[in-house]
């Protein structure tokens, strides 16, 4: 059963789109609403109904006025496929023409076929072409701001792009995202040199990486025993950094040094290092991310100039603490490629594998984990999407945002990667067959995503020291309130990012709108559980007893909060950007399914109707649209052009 226009129930096979002209509505459709009442089945009004703001006001988001199409959007356009009022804002054009430019990857011929990866990966070799595909499109632009003559300008543009690098092979995510950190504290406090430098060495198609970890401190920055010693030239080199991404290939890199009794960065040019006074580490092998030039260099008397300093002396962490919230955010974003991969590969499947004579997708437990797949994938978009505007719309909440993130996303696809899994069955543990054994390439890199920068325990360790300034009585100004629909419409554009003036605040965050200006919609009364769940959790939070560092049980509150987090994203996208979505998903069946799985992780059952129903309508949204050869997402890109 599809959905229509008006988000009313029609008739048509799995995954058929509505054959009624657009708009017409069948004689018989208000019945057919009151008998899927009497079944148990949520009806679209009922799901509707607003949750009740302060004063009693209504929080669902107008119509949008005659005329109004979001930032970049072409009036009339509608995505391939017969998506609905979906239109393609310029935020996502890049995109749009990188997955043409890459091509399809289940067609043997496309530049990144799934066989070559997968072929590559076994071998634990870099993917050499797929790199130099991506660098024939002109991926290392968007990795240079505007001001030094690239074309990075929003955050939500960069995770669409790395995104769709992930859905080939996310070691071509990781390889990008690694020079983009070690150039990020360069964009943000480096002279004109050396952004000069980082831009000119970016733009030729090189990579830079970021030398930061050492094997003896972890996740401990102030244990950093590498030392960059004064000389009247400049500074000297000694010691080891271990797991850096990019450390063989990478032409510069971005070393985390203690210089007196500070920690400095320095802005390493390895062109101009004797090759006497460094050298590369062993390759670590690892489970995933096979193909990824991960390593170490120990420096031995490395003289670099005094220039090598960015920014001030002794601030290093903080620098890196700053440039850490756009790499976590920007990490989900190949979470979600991996993600989109695994359930495009699990629907192929369950539509070519035929048993008990029919075709696996006829099967109830085969729809119910594509379903949970789908519901998860679609909750950590709203997440990650959600979290790349914030860091030029509210980068002061960014610290907290950009964690809450890093922790839910990377879970959250995790989930949908074993659902998809799942459908495969037995052969998911077979090398071979369903995408020549792509999702289990693809099981294995997203374990990777929730380590890089920062485990789930480091994150819920700064959520949890967040939490604790949001959620306490502030007699003073908490400074200005942020536009939730602003963050949240398509139809508003995020503020460009000028790295010399903008940036995460790592000052305490006294604000958290996503989850404290959240009201509805209602949902059949879903709402009111998870309102009851922040209430409890905001009066945990005040009355924990906060010694050194957050106590025990801060650990479990911060991840409900993750989980009310992502709640909230769902519904703040659906009340603002239902207009714009494909027609199935601009019902709020989508939502409920979302947050019957969340309320469930909570330890809450939902309340009356089951949403099962509704995420029969999901499956079939999901099935056409790969079908249409599109990636399961709120903002799907055209399909790219097919070869032959």
């Amino acid at each position: 059963m599809g959905l229509d226009r008006a988000g009313r129930p029609g008739r048509g096979r799995a995954g058929a789109a509505d054959p009624r002209p657009r708009g017409a509505h069948p004689a018989g459709a208000r019945g057919a609403a009151g008998s899927a009442a009497r079944r148990g089945r949520p009806t679209r009004q009922s799901l509707l109904s607003a949750g009740r703001g302060r004063g009693g006001q209504q929080r669902l988001a107008p119509e949008p006025p005659g005329g109004l199409h979001p930032c970049g959007a072409v009036p009339g356009k509608r995505p391939c496929g017969g998506g609905g009022a979906m239109v393609s804002r310029a935020v996502y054009r890049s995109s749009t023409a990188l997955e043409a430019a890459l091509g399809d990857p289940f067609d043997p011929a496309a530049p990144v076929p799934y066989r070559r990866v997968v072929a590559l990966d076994e071998r634990e070799q870099r993917p050499e072409e797929a790199f130099e595909a991506a660098g024939r499109w002109g991926f290392a632009r968007h990795l240079i701001p505007q001001g030094d003559g690239g074309r990075l300008a929003c955050f939500e543009e960069l995770l669409g792009l790395l995104r769709v690098l992930a859905r080939r092979d996310p070691v071509l995510a990781v390889g990008h995202g690694a020079s983009l950190f070690a150039a990020l504290p360069v964009w943000m406090w480096g002279n004109a040199a050396q952004r000069a430098l980082v831009a000119e060495r970016l733009a030729a198609g090189e990579f830079g990486a970021v030398a930061i970890s050492e094997a003896g401190a972890g996740s401990d920055l102030f244990a950093t025993t590498t030392a960059a010693t004064r000389t009247p030239a400049g500074f000297r080199l000694n010691g080891e950094k271990w797991l850096i991404s990019n450390a063989t290939r990478g032409t510069f890199c971005t070393v985390l040094a203690r210089s007196g009794r500070h920690l400095g960065l320095f802005l390493v040019d390895k062109r101009a290092l004797p090759a006497d006074r460094f050298r590369h580490l062993p390759k670590v092998p690892t489970l995933g991310l096979r193909g990824n030039d991960l390593s170490g260099i120990a420096f031995d008397g490395c003289e670099i100039p005094a220039g090598a300093q960015v920014g001030e002396a002794g601030r290093g962490v903080e620098m890196l603490l700053s440039a850490s919230s756009y790499v976590r955010v920007l990490a989900c974003g190949i979470a979600l490629g991996a993600a989109d991969g695994a359930v495009r590969i699990a629907v192929a499947w369950a539509r070519e594998r035929r048993l008990y004579g029919r075709e696996l997708l006829a099967l109830p437990a085969v729809r119910e984990r594509l379903s949970a797949a789908c519901t998860d994938l679609l909750t950590a978009e709203c997440v990650a999407i959600s979290a790349a505007r914030a860091l030029t719309f509210g980068a002061d909440r960014a610290r907290l945002w950009s964690s809450v993130a890093k922790y839910v996303v990377p879970l959250l696809c995790e989930r949908a990667v074993r659902n998809a899994a799942r459908v495969l069955g037995a052969r998911f543990y077979l090398r071979e067959g369903a995408a020549s054994g792509m999702l289990q390439k693809f099981a294995r890199d997203l374990a990777a995503t929730g380590i890089v920068d920062g485990t789930s325990m480091v994150q819920l360790h700064l959520i949890a020291s967040a939490l604790r300034s949001v959620t306490a009585p502030h007699p003073g100004n908490r400074g200005t309130a942020l536009n939730l629909e602003g963050l949240f419409s398509p139809a508003t554009p995020a503020p460009l990012w000028h790295p010399r003036r903008t940036g995460p605040a790592l000052g305490p965050v006294v604000r958290d709108e996503i989850t404290q200006e959240w009201h509805g919609p209602c949902l059949d009364g879903r709402f009111a559980l998870l309102d009851a769940e922040r209430t409890g959790l905001i009066r945990h939070i005040r009355v924990l007893t906060w010694t050194d560092g957050p106590p025990r049980a801060a650990f479990a509150l911060a991840r409900r909060h993750c989980l009310l987090h992502a709640a909230a994203a769902c519904g703040h996208t659906w009340v603002h950007h239902r207009r714009l979505l494909d027609p199935e998903l601009a019902a709020p069946h989508w939502p409920a399914a979302c947050w019957d799985r969340l309320l469930a992780m909570l330890g809450r059952t939902p309340p009356g109707p089951s949403a099962a129903a509704c995420e029969e309508d999901l499956v079939n949204w999901l099935v056409r649209t790969c079908d249409e050869r599109r990636w399961p997402s709120l903002i799907p890109p055209q399909p790219p052009a097919s070869k032959g």
